[in-house]
């Protein structure tokens, strides 16, 4: 990870998205979304005003199509995680950091 990548976590649950961020030398901040097409219209938002390179890590429920939906544009490397490797927010936003 190079200090000016935004590593992202995205936990996909029917309850809706759980969410962390890591920058280079922090701790996770968590966030939530609802589990509706607002919710991931709020995500894209999101994700679209971050002005750097994003490394977006996604599991669970749904995790390929979310991946799809999120992944397009922009400077962005997406992953998507098996829940066995890491199932969690912050777990995901560290996988992203450590992945090559």
């Amino acid at each position: 990870m190079k200090p000016i990548d935004l590593c992202i976590g995205i936990a996909v649950r029917e309850g809706g998205y759980e969410v962390a961020t890591l920058e280079a030398g922090g701790a996770p901040a968590s966030y939530g979304f609802p589990p509706s097409a607002l919710g991931q219209a709020v995500l894209k938002v999101f994700l679209a005003g971050q002005e750097r390179h994003l490394r977006l890590a996604v599991s669970g429920d749904a995790a390929m199509g979310c991946a799809l939906s999120l992944g397009g544009g922009g400077d962005r490397d997406v992953y998507i995680v098996a829940r066995r490797v890491a199932d969690q927010a912050a777990e995901l936003a560290r996988y992203a950091s450590r992945a090559p």
